[in-house]
């Protein structure tokens, strides 16, 4: 392709001067682009990118809605020839970048740029057990057969074998896992018949070669940590950056608290004994009596689900097992899931080498099993104290040191992790999961950085509160960034309206979400629909469900009611759209990453400050450690986490130039509190009421509303 402006790639003229030709008036993206109009804000965006990967600076950049960040910092990625990797939270924007931004760039400039996007192997379709899964014939669902053959099909002829470009089959499709590799059940290189053709290897190599890769949060971090496991004798699935871009950097934190911490779980162990079972009757069939050893550890799992209900775990529970006042009564029960796990992962030990699925099932069963030994040391000295007894039959009880040599099972090794993590239990309709979740991951991220090295930008809508980015760099163990600030471009004055109701400060869920909803329905008549109710809680999402049909049915069903869990996320968003007059319920999930412009959108009511529960394991560990340093847990953690959460939902509003709407906070506390000033300051610049009845102006009479503006 031919270079349009060839001045752009000269490397004798600095990087910020080639960037702002880029942005001229009768520069390429003026006369790419069909009414163009250069943003200052876009402008200083790029040349602030330009400046950070010249001198391998880091630089944290909050850029509100509409600002244009990916351009903003794409084009000086391009411009500079620098290998660069893009990470993001989710796979919307990996799209987007891959498959509309990067493109329409390379066009503007008239250049091939070497881009690649890789995704999670679970994206990936597998020959090997696409292949197999044909043969066995153990299908999900009475219309897998015609699934099958259309992910056959298209994996022929499919480049890329990415799952997301074969829309017939939905995203959660049971057929999909069985079709898709993991980490555990994946052969490898030296085992796999299929390995030449082999999507996510493609993957890997073509992100190696590549000058820009877009890649998400969690994939990168496991890329960092195979380099740093490996003590950089091995590269990781990366190439090494000259500039590394988080975009929705916000969500790094969470992503990375997950990463960074351990777990197993019951729905693990039930499911490598049914898989143990199921490969070693086909394949070693007089290795060990496979029926008997599933059978066992399968009982011994349900045993220890039915003790952990005697001592009050509920689904939904998430408790820090220090907050468990029965929790020693699990010894017993945990100590038979140890034993029978342990003598299924002797017999796969011992048939090692007769087939390569039950090598590979090996492996991941000897790191469950490990994880699960320093849960013993745990759960043992939460029952006795100091006077827990020494682990006698820690060689019998597990086969952890053949399967996962080098590594000893000891206490110290449970409560090295005890010191720096929290030990918590959640309770899910699958089973239990044992989490030990580390209190902070800013040493080891902020290790692998240096080690990395390069220029570094963090970018979201939302990293600092009230512009203190303190709360981030914290987290993330960042030192002394260049933080920069850029303001949305859209006019909030006069294209929105903060309503603030006369409710009690919440303090009952159920009640608050019913004052929420009787409080919003003139508002949602008078936008006539189009409203997101945006809560806090699942127990919320279900009242303001109730609350609502009542009031829909006896108004005669005007509006579509949609509500979190009826079905996937994005069907959600997309039946709001398409209906134009929706009215969707939801939790956490949808105050972020959720795009609907124009006109279906025009109010959203948010039911409270997402102040997290104190009592979370996670939340309360921290707060517990931030109080031993002499801090403040509200004003150091859980402010910040709430003011940073809610700009988010904010932020679904506006999202154009034309948008229009009501952003509705039923919380009193913004005005009673002391803390309420930072929040509001963090706010878009609304135009601010108390009073209903201008509120509902908004919707029926704007030409009057705008012009009360300036009066």
């Amino acid at each position: 392709m031919r270079r349009n402006f060839p001045s752009l790639f000269d490397s004798g003229k600095p990087l910020s001067e080639r960037v702002a030709l880029a942005f001229a008036e009768d520069g390429p993206l003026a006369r790419a682009t069909p009414g163009f109009r250069p943003r200052q804000s876009q402008i200083e965006f790029a040349l602030a990118v330009a400046q950070a990967l010249e001198g391998k600076e880091t630089l944290l950049a909050e850029a509100g809605t509409g600002t244009g960040k990916s351009f903003a910092y794409l084009i000086p990625a391009i411009l500079s020839g620098s290998v660069v990797v893009i990470s993001t939270a989710g796979k919307p924007l990996q799209d987007q970048l891959f498959q509309k931004d990067i493109p329409a760039l390379s066009a503007a400039f008239g250049v091939n740029i070497p881009t690649a996007v890789l995704k999670g192997r679970a994206n990936y379709i597998c020959p090997y057990r696409l292949e197999r899964t044909e043969e066995e014939g153990l299908l999900p669902q009475r219309d897998s057969y015609r699934k099958l053959r259309e992910i056959k099909r298209f994996a022929a002829v499919s480049p890329t074998g990415d799952r997301s470009e074969l829309p017939t089959v939905p995203e959660d499709d049971p057929l999909w896992p069985l079709v898709t590799s993991t980490r555990e059940n994946c052969l490898g290189k030296e085992k796999c018949t299929h390995w030449e053709d082999c999507f996510v290897r493609a993957a890997r190599e073509k992100a190696l070669q590549s000058q820009i890769v877009v890649v998400n949060h969690h994939l990168y971090l496991s890329s960092l940590a195979l380099k740093s496991s490996a003590g950089g004798q091995i590269d990781g699935m990366l190439p090494s950056a000259n500039l590394t871009v988080f975009d929705e950097a916000h969500q790094l934190p969470g992503i990375a608290t997950d990463f960074f911490g351990t777990f197993f779980s019951t729905w693990q162990i039930e499911q490598i004994s049914d898989e143990s079972r199921y490969l070693g009757i086909n394949h070693a069939r007089d290795g060990a009596d496979w029926d008997k050893l599933s059978h066992d550890a399968r009982k011994a799992v349900y045993d220890l689900r039915i003790e952990a209900n005697a001592i009050g775990l509920r689904e939904g529970d998430r408790k820090a097992v220090k907050t468990i006042e029965r929790f020693g009564e699990l010894e017993e029960p945990f100590g038979q899931v140890l034993r029978t796990f342990g003598a299924l992962v002797r017999a796969l030990e011992a048939n090692k080498g007769r087939h390569d699925e039950l090598d590979a099932l090996l492996s991941y069963a000897g790191e469950v099993d490990l994880e699960m030994a320093g849960w013993e040391s745990i759960i043992r000295k939460l029952a006795h104290g100091d006077d827990a007894p020494e682990d006698e039959a820690a060689g019998d009880a597990s086969a952890s040191d053949a399967a996962a040599p080098g590594v000893e099972k000891t206490d110290e090794f449970a409560l090295k992790k005890q010191e720096s993590s929290v030990q918590w239990i959640s309770v899910s309709a699958t089973g239990l999961r044992f989490n030990n979740t580390p209190l902070s991951f800013a040493g080891e991220f902020r290790q692998m950085r240096e080690a990395e090295g390069g220029a570094w930008v963090f970018t979201s809508a939302t990293l600092s509160a009230a512009g203190d980015f303190s709360h981030f760099c914290a987290e993330t163990g960042i030192d002394s960034p260049k933080a920069l600030t850029w303001e949305s471009p859209f006019n909030y004055w006069e294209q929105g309206c903060f309503y603030l109701p006369k409710l009690p400060a919440p303090v009952n869920t159920v009640e608050h979400a019913s004052r929420v909803v009787e409080a919003a329905w003139p508002l949602v008549l008078a936008a006539g629909g189009k409203t997101f109710f945006l809560c806090t809680s699942l127990a919320a999402v279900n009242r303001m469900a109730e609350e609502l049909r009542e009031k829909l049915e006896t108004a005669g069903n005007p509006y579509p009611l949609l509500v979190q869990g009826e079905m996937p996320k994005a069907a959600l968003i997309a039946e709001f759209r398409r209906h134009g007059n929706a009215i969707l319920v939801g939790s956490m999930s949808f105050w972020e990453g959720v795009d609907v412009r124009g006109d279906a959108l025009s109010l959203v009511v948010i039911d409270k400050l997402p102040f997290a529960p104190p009592d979370d394991p996670i939340v309360s560990a921290r707060s517990d450690a931030i109080r031993r340093r002499g801090g403040s847990p509200f004003g150091v953690y859980a402010l910040p986490e709430a003011i940073i959460s809610l700009k988010q939902g904010a932020g679904r509003l506006i999202r154009s130039e034309t948008d229009r709407g009501v952003f509705m906070l039923c919380d009193a506390r913004i005005a009673e509190k002391s803390y309420g000033k930072s929040v509001m300051k963090s706010l878009p610049d609304f135009f601010r009421t108390r009073s209903l009845e201008k509120a509902i102006q908004f919707f029926r009479d704007p030409k009057s509303w705008h012009e009360s503006l300036y009066q």
